[in-house]
Order: structure tokens, then sequence, then C-alpha cells
């Protein structure tokens, strides 16, 4: 595993997890003394999980964790003297991956990680796969568009227009979308 920032007030609880994480194959731990220390220190390292110890009130860890996950998408596992509900949705449903009660136990807190991590790779591949579509989806619109305008000018029906994108696109070795664009563009010139 890679990196992980934590936020831990309790010195005990603080040693003790780091030797936890280090003895599961964290490369890096970074520890932070303040909940501003913690943001800057995730958003210059990058680590792949972010321990928070939490106590009710504490509002500068709160917003320091929205900030966390908003420009990271860092999973976050809270550590909290109780699992209220209410203080858990304080923090915003999205930015929490997992919350353990006091005390922790290594069993509950390498699952944690390894599950948390997990969901956050599942969510960054889903990131990928919705943008991807979302450039099929405009790519395609852009080539049915210069179709379209190749069977209004040219006077062909529609799988001739496509047959003769797909010839220029091959004989130019771009892409369709390459092709469509300039189509495009030299119509919105000539026009």
């Amino acid at each position: 595993m890679g990196k992980a920032v934590l936020y831990i007030r309790d010195e005990e609880l603080l040693e003790s997890l780091k030797n936890r994480l280090r003895e599961r194959g964290f490369a890096e731990i970074i520890a932070s003394g303040s909940a501003s220390e913690l943001l800057s220190e995730a958003l210059a390292n990058h680590p792949e999980v972010a321990v928070v110890e939490f106590s009710a009130g504490d509002q500068e860890i709160v917003g320091a964790v929205k900030r966390l996950w908003d420009k990271l998408s860092l999973p976050i596992v809270m550590i909290a003297e109780s699992c209220d509900l209410g203080d858990v949705q304080t923090w915003g449903e999205s930015a929490v991956s997992t919350v353990l009660a006091k005390p922790v136990r290594e069993e509950e807190l390498v699952a944690a990680l390894v599950l948390s991590i997990a969901a956050a790779r599942r969510v960054e591949r889903l990131k990928e796969e919705v943008s991807s579509l979302k450039e099929s989806i405009e790519s395609r619109k852009v080539i049915e568009k210069a179709k379209g305008r190749l069977m209004e000018r040219d006077k062909l029906s529609e799988a001739e227009a496509f047959r003769r994108m797909q010839r220029l696109a091959m004989d130019r070795r771009i892409s369709m979308r390459q092709l469509a664009d300039a189509i495009l563009l030299t119509e919105s010139i000539a026009g």
C-alpha cells in the first residue's frame, strides 16, 4: 500500500496506529498535528487514505475533512468516541468512508482501510468511465452533424456520407471525430 495521513490527538492511539499501518504495508505514514496541517500534508503527498480522530464540536477538523474530500476525493476513516449518527452526518455523508468507535481493534481498522481504499478506486474507475462515455457521446453528435452536412451538400444518402467519412478518415489517418470537426469548420468558413 502507499501513503496514509493521520490526524490523531491521542498520542497512544497515534503511535499504535502508526505501528499497525507500518505492519500492514503502508510505505509512508504522515502524522498531522492540526487540521490545517492535515489538509496541507494530504495535498502535498497525495495519500491513499486519511485516518481522522473526531471529537464532537471540533469544527476545524470538520471543515478540513470536507475540503480534503472536495479536493482529493480521499477515503476518510473516522475514529470517534461514539458512533453517533448525528455527528457523522455533520461531516457530510459523502466525505466519510468508515466510522470506527474507540477502542479501535486492529482487524476493524485494517478492514476499514482496505474497503475504503477499494471503494475509492472503484469510484475513480467509474469517474473515468463516465468521462469516456461523455466524450464518446459528444464525438457521436459531432460526427452525426458532419454527416448531415455532407448529405445535404453533396446529396448523399446517410450510408454514403458515412462511408465517405470513413474513407477520408482512414486515408488521412485521423479519427472520425477529427474529420467531422474539420468538415464542420470548413462548412462554417465557407458558409
